[in-house]
């Protein structure tokens, strides 16, 4: 029988993951009218606000990180907040929210074999190497889908290609974080990643969108930010680092799902998306070999960002 606040602990976790899984559909609706950069800023200023204020009322501990994790933490900002938003909005801009329901967890696995290879020098396990192989080959069904890499849809094929992106951007943002092997908190790293990413934003929004990031948007641009900040970035951490505190990563790690489920069905409930097959089949696909090669605990992203004993 399921405990009262093992449940609570389910429910978060998996209020938290759909939010993630949502922030396709209204990133899709947000960038229509707010060029990337903007858009970006307003959803980190309003989580860096939400992170503190996490911090404070949790009594937790503003720890100064040493010169070597400083660096990690930077380029941790540099990959998600600063990267991984740019590159996720334009490629909203350009290809269906379902296709980056898809592809950004399903190839994000397969970039953190490369880049834990490259960087931490680990050797991947047969397993990982096999699950990577079949995310790839769903991730190559759902380019076929977009028309391959032919001239029948060339704005999709490049909103793909952003989003193949965007997965390499968490891939180097989880191999950064377990490097902090748990000196700095996952909540504190994060504010921090989120103060240094929102610097660059901001520079990068003043030089090349200076009118839209100073003027007053109307209240469903604020609406927008407002759900990408809350719930699809705080939300999402907290309830993250609580399920792997509470669950283990073996019991966490399955909500993963939740998030391209929740991206594909809200891409066609609230967008009207017409999602072909062949998109579906490449997104199982990828998701299948996802399972596989992050079952084995080396590679689910909430273990890079929990503290050593919760992993």
């Amino acid at each position: 029988m399921t405990r009262p606040t093992e449940l609570g602990t389910k429910l978060l976790l998996a209020a938290g993951v759909a939010s993630g899984g949502g922030a396709f559909v209204v990133g899709h609706l947000a960038v229509a009218t707010t060029p990337p950069a903007t858009l970006a800023t307003y959803r980190y200023v309003l989580a860096l606000a939400l992170f503190a204020a996490l911090l404070r009322a949790t009594g937790s501990p503003w720890t100064r990180p040493s010169r070597g994790d400083a660096l990690r933490i930077a380029g941790m900002g540099l990959a998600v907040v600063a990267g991984y938003n740019l590159l996720f909005f334009q490629g909203l801009k350009l290809a269906p929210a379902s296709d980056g329901g898809l592809i950004v967890p399903g190839s994000t696995p397969t970039w953190s074999i490369l880049l834990s290879s490259l960087i931490l020098r680990e050797r991947p396990s047969r397993r990982a190497v096999a699950g990577s192989a079949i995310a790839a080959a769903g991730i190559v069904l759902i380019f076929a889908a977009a028309g391959g890499f032919g001239d029948a849809s060339p704005a999709r094929r490049e909103g793909d290609i952003l989003y193949l992106a965007g997965g390499s951007m968490w891939a180097l943002f989880f191999v950064l974080s377990r490097g902090l092997q748990g000196r700095i908190g996952p909540l504190l790293a994060n504010t921090y990643a989120a103060a240094i990413g929102l610097i660059i934003i901001v520079a990068l929004a003043l030089t090349t969108e200076r009118s839209a990031i100073l003027s007053v948007p109307p209240l469903p641009t604020w609406l927008e930010a407002a759900y990408l900040g809350v719930f699809a970035t705080v939300l999402l951490l907290y309830a993250n680092v609580r399920g792997v505190a509470r669950l283990g990563v073996a019991g966490a790690a399955p909500f993963a799902y939740i998030a391209p489920v929740a991206a594909v069905v809200g891409s066609i409930v609230f967008l009207a998306e017409p999602v072909g097959a062949l998109v579906l089949l490449g997104g199982a696909v990828a998701l299948a070999g996802t399972w596989i090669a992050t079952s084995h605990g080396r590679l689910i992203p909430w273990r890079a960002t929990a503290q050593p004993e919760a992993a």
